[in-house]
């Protein structure tokens, strides 16, 4: 009987994978879900609270190991000492590869997470990301500076423009492939158009 309703669950949670990542959080419906797994909505109830308990079960996991390594990578923006440009770099890359080995464990969750997510517990987690590269980015451009100061309005405009669309780049690479070595490749020159390009600011900056 237990291995009939472990089944049952394993169905489920395959089926509202597939309905999450097709519709999102908001737009993902439960009947669709119960049909794709082969049972009646009510036998879902059996199982999960509501849709929101369902997501939280399917995204909950990978969500607290970005968590946890994205509070890593904070902590060290925050204490470590970072006086060359190549150090901030390489606190990006470690952004980066965070998120490749997290594809290579949960692929269609990392995916949902940070792209079909709004209306769930979860859709501030792409703005978390997102304000973590800017301070690594903010850093950047004040050690860089001959006399580090704060950073004027347009250099601050122009950071947070960076690291949104670093981060959305990252996610529409997620969203739209689903080969890991392919989306290694596009990751990793995302990146490195990134390093380079903030690399040429810098130079530029210092000779204003």
């Amino acid at each position: 009987m237990q291995v009939l309703k472990d089944d049952v669950k394993k169905s489920i949670r395959q089926a509202a994978l597939s309905e999450f990542k097709k519709h999102g959080y908001m737009k993902a419906s439960i009947r669709h879900i119960a049909d794709a797994a082969g049972i009646t909505p009510g036998n879902i109830y059996r199982y999960f609270k509501n849709k929101e308990d369902l997501f939280y079960e399917l995204i909950q996991p990978v969500y607290e190991q970005l968590a946890s390594y994205t509070l890593e990578i904070k902590n060290e923006v925050d204490f470590k000492l970072c006086k060359e440009t190549a150090d901030h770099l390489v606190i990006l890359r470690k952004i980066d590869a965070t998120i490749l080995q997290l594809f290579k464990q949960s692929s269609v969750e990392l995916t949902i997470l940070l792209n079909l997510s709004e209306g769930s517990r979860y859709e501030s987690v792409k703005q978390e990301l997102i304000t973590l590269v800017y301070q690594i980015l903010e850093n950047v451009f004040v050690t860089t500076k001959e006399t580090p100061t704060p950073l004027e309005v347009n250099e601050q405009q122009s950071a947070r423009m960076l690291a949104v669309t670093l981060i959305e780049g990252m996610s529409l690479i997620l969203r739209d492939y689903e080969d890991g070595d392919t989306i290694k490749v596009l990751v990793d020159e995302l990146l490195y158009l990134y390093s380079a390009g903030i690399s040429e600011k810098i130079k530029l900056q210092g000779q204003c």
